[in-house]
């Protein structure tokens, strides 16, 4: 029980109070770690000043499968949702598909304050899996989705 206790404070002074708006890299790590117990490393070759990329280490993992999430700068939030939804509309479950690179699709979902997750399918198709169940399930223990 007091390592519960532990827990809950620890969360609980990782990440933003009700009336901040935006989550720091540091608290981004800290919060996701007490919510899932992996730890995410920052990308600096997927990061820009106006999005800091964190993953986990390895990348791809069995629960979570392969993902970023982007914290994005707090001046920049509405711009930069944008950029990383292309203006697309979610789907029932809050995800907008956007095209990659390789000609398959990105899973990004848009989650309150400053944060988002970009989530690649196996093999690029549209659709999700169990791993993005895992991992909206433990991002909404961080952050709600943005409305």
């Amino acid at each position: 029980m007091k390592l519960l206790a532990v827990a809950l404070a620890v969360f609980a002074l990782s990440t933003p109070g009700a009336g901040q708006r935006d989550f720091t890299v540091s608290q981004a790590k800290r919060a996701f770690h007490a919510a899932t117990g992996r730890r995410l490393v920052s990308y600096r070759e997927a990061s820009t000043p106006d999005a800091a990329s964190l993953r986990t280490q390895p990348y791809s993992t069995t629960r979570f499968g392969t993902f970023q999430l982007f914290v994005l700068n707090p001046k920049k939030v509405e711009r930069m949702r944008r950029v990383f939804t292309h203006g697309v509309r979610p789907d029932g479950r809050g995800i907008h598909w956007v095209p990659d690179r390789a000609g398959g699709w990105i899973g990004v979902t848009v989650f309150r304050r400053n944060l988002l997750i970009a989530w690649f399918p196996p093999g690029g198709a549209k659709g999700v899996d169990a791993t993005w169940t895992s991992l909206d399930r433990a991002m909404r223990r961080v952050a709600p989705r943005a409305g």
